[in-house]
């Protein structure tokens, strides 16, 4: 996924038996692991969950956050909230601002799940972690062994701590309002 500003399909990806949100997590996670990302990194996971509108999992990333998350003072239960609400305060545009191709895409790559990856200060055996979680509640921790590999990276749907648990709240918040705005702005394929 060495480029973020492409669409990616999550063909090939190994699952480690979670299917298309797995094969997100890992991913993403492939995507850091010889970076060690200094703030929390977002990525979006499009048609993962079951009937999607177009047969093409894939992941984008998120944009650039870097001044939400100096403005948060690098706390991320903050910097996840205030990102919940700058998309529910995002003015609708009209449609017609948008191409064709534009609009078309935003209606058959729907946005089903959400990871965020970060170097955590708490877990200091683990160079990287990540969170995912999708609009159906489904969620995943990955995290990397410190100076480990792609071949090194672990998925498991274990419960996570109360701190993690929060977060992934907030992920699921953001993601619903990613995909209320994109709903409400580009329609639902029929």
């Amino acid at each position: 996924m060495g480029n973020k500003d492409h669409i990616r399909p999550l063909v090939g990806a190994p699952d480690h038996g979670f299917g298309l949100l797995g094969r997100l997590m890992h991913s993403i996670l492939a995507e850091y692991v010889d970076i060690q990302p200094s703030m929390p990194h977002l990525h979006l996971g499009q048609n993962t969950l079951p009937n999607p509108p177009f047969p093409l999992p894939t992941g984008i990333y998120f944009g650039d956050l870097t001044e939400g998350w100096c403005e948060c003072d690098q706390d991320i239960a903050t910097f996840l909230r205030e990102g919940v609400d700058a998309l529910r305060r995002q003015p609708i545009p009209d449609i017609s601002a948008f191409t064709e191709e534009i609009r078309l895409l935003q209606r058959v790559l729907r946005f089903d799940s959400i990871v965020m990856a970060w170097r955590d200060a708490e877990h200091p055996a683990f160079s990287l972690v990540a969170l995912a979680v999708d609009r159906a509640g489904n969620f995943l921790a990955g995290r990397v062994p410190d100076s480990g590999t792609e071949a090194d990276i672990e998925v498991t749907e274990e419960a996570p701590d109360a701190r993690d648990k929060a977060f992934l709240g907030l992920l699921h918040e953001l993601l619903q309002a990613q995909y209320d705005w994109t709903t409400t702005t580009f329609g639902l394929v029929q």
